[in-house]
């Protein structure tokens, strides 16, 4: 048995964090105290990638990185502090950081992912939680949209994963679908593409950074068709989509927001820092 691919010893021996977890989450419920569950690090702040829908290229500082040393303050001194449970490692392109990888594991055994475009051979980490492989739709728009080659690469390091790191391989590599105007037409088809080389995938729609943003897919018939069609899938691949049908419904409308901002997101609940390991400001 597995929760979010999570083993029942592995369970077991997190029960001191889930203790945190609970008692978070009583906080909040009884006294409305607000105490970060995840977090979020972008550990380098370049990519090999210039993706038509990446905000990071508006105001990307190159020669900007933390050591290893700077990032174990900032583990102590922010996740660790604040008991924070799953960590996820972003950038720019986070594999160009391996040093630091192999520090977050360390430091959060089973517990980091990794958001990765897969363009990098992908290394293997015996204490990684998951890589979460960015796939923005069939070939022909993933590479509109990450540049021509793109997919193959990806594809190729997945495949290339999967098929020389053992029969349970698959379960280190889960897909993540950012839905927008080009590539809502192939859900389905990111779906047949990926299950077998994958363990999970899930699904977001595209956030809006500038205002008549060309990959915003807007509230409506053909977004709520997307959402449904999502949930149909569940018959053919009951344990592969992540995100729960509650979740899904929730994307089919302008849930607690201002036009396209969210104003009754708990974004609270995750600490972010930037590449030099500054808290982001999220809560609203």
């Amino acid at each position: 048995m597995e929760i979010m691919g999570r083993g029942v010893r592995q369970i077991i021996q997190e029960t001191p964090s889930y203790v945190h977890i609970f008692t978070k989450f009583a906080g909040y419920k009884l006294f409305h105290k607000r105490s970060p569950v995840y977090g979020s690090a972008d550990i380098i702040n370049v990519c090999n990638l210039h993706c038509t829908h990446c905000y990071w290229w508006l105001n990307r500082k190159e020669n900007e990185e933390l050591t290893v040393e700077q990032w174990k303050k900032v583990i102590d001194e922010k996740f660790k502090k604040n008991h924070v449970f799953i960590i996820t490692l972003v950038g720019g392109e986070p594999t160009m950081r391996p040093d630091v990888i192999e520090l977050f594991i360390k430091e959060f055994p089973k517990r980091i992912c990794i958001v990765s475009n897969g363009t990098i051979p992908l290394k293997k980490y015996d204490n990684l939680y998951f890589y979460w492989i960015s796939i923005d739709g069939t070939k022909e728009i993933h590479d509109k949209i990450r540049g021509n080659g793109a997919w193959d690469k990806t594809r190729h390091n997945v495949i290339d994963y999967v098929e020389k790191n053992g029969k349970l391989a698959y379960k280190d590599m889960w897909i993540t679908m950012t839905i927008n105007s080009l590539n809502y037409k192939t859900v389905k088809d990111v779906m047949e593409e990926w299950h077998n080389y994958s363990n999970k995938i899930g699904f977001q729609f595209h956030t809006p950074f500038m205002k008549n943003d060309p990959l915003w897919l807007p509230f409506g018939e053909e977004r709520t068709r997307v959402v449904d069609d999502i949930i149909a899938m569940r018959e053919k691949y009951p344990d592969y989509i992540i995100n729960p049908d509650s979740q899904l419904e929730l994307m089919k409308k302008n849930w607690g927001g201002k036009g396209t901002t969210p104003v009754d997101c708990p974004t609270w609940a995750i600490l972010s820092v930037d590449h030099m390991g500054r808290e982001k400001s999220l809560a609203v």
